[in-house]
């Protein structure tokens, strides 16, 4: 081999070394790649300063598969119960959306198709409603004074550990808010999504409790009551939808099979959202029948005593913040 012709081929190995080393080593922190992704930062192998046509045809690959696995969470989000939880669990988390992303989106979607079927405007003072109406009520509950305006001047409010000024502050907000309900259902309407996220960590440890030998961390209980809750919020809002549809539907078309066939979705609804709720305990916790029917029970008035004390809580707060 001539002179010229080793100088080449040294010329040709430096030159090209440096690439091939490139192509193996991460661009954020030099360690050796040994896939896609570095196993010291975590940064992907990837060039992006390249040509437009290829990073939108890449952001349109990653919204198809958001998409997908959306999807595929929100059927089986809905169709099967326990089974994102177990999912979860056992550590498949790519093919779905994890249980705090997929409450958070399910819980502004409820409370936004709520709040925006809510009249807020056919909420009157008893002041206001008409003779028949206020006939109809005093029909129903037979208590209720017929003047309104002295029953509220004549209210007194009594607070534990509050002192005498914070007492009257409260007495006013109260007596305010009656003379305005609609005011205090918008209040509360709108604290509904923070309460049920405090309220999620308590549902969570009280099934730690009520399982102590099912040898499951706390974040699996978490996780059973995200997607519990989340599918409780999206039956919540399939109902709204329904029965506000039915009525437009009916009150336009005069057509009341439609009335009819949605109450019978509905009633079909509810029975599904219990029995989504026993099957959850069976799957996820896997006890026998008789185990499952006895906690599903002490679910349920654990679960009813729980929300109680949170919707108190939340009206206190409505009230002190109205």
């Amino acid at each position: 081999m001539s002179a010229e012709t080793t100088h080449q081929v040294v010329v040709s190995e430096t030159t090209t070394a440096p690439t091939e080393n490139n192509t193996q080593r991460c661009k954020n922190c030099d360690s050796e790649l040994l896939g896609e992704f570095c196993h010291i930062c975590g940064q992907q192998d990837r060039h992006y300063i390249r040509s437009i046509f290829a990073v939108v045809g890449d952001l349109m690959g990653e919204i198809s598969h958001w998409d997908s696995r959306f999807y595929r969470t929100m059927i089986a989000l809905f169709m099967r119960p326990g089974f994102l939880t177990q999912e979860f669990v056992k550590g498949r988390h790519a093919s779905f959306v994890p249980p705090l992303r997929l409450y958070f989106f399910v819980s502004l979607f409820s409370f936004l198709i709520l709040t925006s079927l809510i009249d807020f405007t056919q909420i009157k003072p008893t002041d206001e409603l008409t003779d028949k109406q206020q006939a109809n009520a005093s029909i129903s509950v037979p208590t209720v004074p017929t003047d309104t305006s002295e029953a509220i001047d004549g209210l007194r409010v009594s607070v534990p550990f509050a002192t005498p000024e914070q007492e009257n502050m409260i007495e006013e907000k109260v007596k305010y808010l009656l003379e305005n309900p609609k005011l205090l259902v918008q209040r509360l309407v709108s604290l509904a999504p923070q309460m049920m996220l405090i309220m999620l960590p308590f549902w969570a440890l009280f099934l730690k409790l009520m399982y102590p030998f099912s040898g499951r961390f706390y974040l699996e209980h978490l996780s059973a009551a995200l997607h519990t809750h989340a599918f409780l919020l999206l039956s919540l809002s399939i109902l709204t939808i329904l029965s506000r549809g039915s009525d437009y539907i009916t009150s336009v078309t005069g057509w009341l099979i439609v009335s009819n066939v949605v109450d019978w979705i509905e009633n079909i609804l509810l029975v599904w959202m219990v029995s989504y709720m026993l099957f959850t305990l069976k799957i996820v916790y896997e006890q026998t029948w008789g185990w499952t029917l006895t906690k599903f029970a002490l679910c349920g008035i654990g679960y009813t005593l729980l929300l109680t004390t949170a919707f108190i809580l939340m009206v206190f707060i409505g009230i002190l913040t109205a």
